[in-house]
């Protein structure tokens, strides 16, 4: 629980919220002034900057409660080895080639075969 709140990841994104949720309501309190002095385009902008702020709590939060562990292994089950393996043979990027396949399209088919291939899933999270 404490790697969730304290995590070198959880901290950057502590600070990034705490500096674009004051930003938000700053951009706010400005658009309603403008408002007031008779920029009418202001009115819109007074009700889009307390949106954008609401949906920083929200990133925050759900990237907080996100596991990044599970993260790569939940997409690994969907599809995991085996299921591959059982893929008809058309399916599987670089099984098969054309005479008049293109060979750097060839070789990128098959880096993805092998990619495929190999079950292991990637994230962002992990770099």
């Amino acid at each position: 629980m404490a790697d969730r709140w304290f995590s070198k990841r959880a901290l950057l994104l502590h600070l990034l919220a705490i500096v674009v949720f004051p930003g938000c309501l700053v951009a706010w309190w400005w658009q309603v002034n403008r408002a007031m002095d008779g920029n009418a385009l202001s009115y819109l902008y007074a009700v889009e900057w307390p949106i954008f702020a609401g949906i920083t709590v929200y990133v925050w939060w759900s990237l907080i409660h996100t596991d990044p562990e599970t993260v790569g292994a939940k997409a690994q089950k969907k599809l995991s080895q085996q299921e591959v393996s059982q893929l008809p043979e058309y399916a599987v990027v670089g099984e098969r080639r054309r005479e008049d396949e293109d060979p750097e399209l060839a070789e990128y088919n098959d880096r993805l075969g092998e990619l495929a291939r190999s079950g292991s899933a990637k994230s962002w999270l992990h770099r």
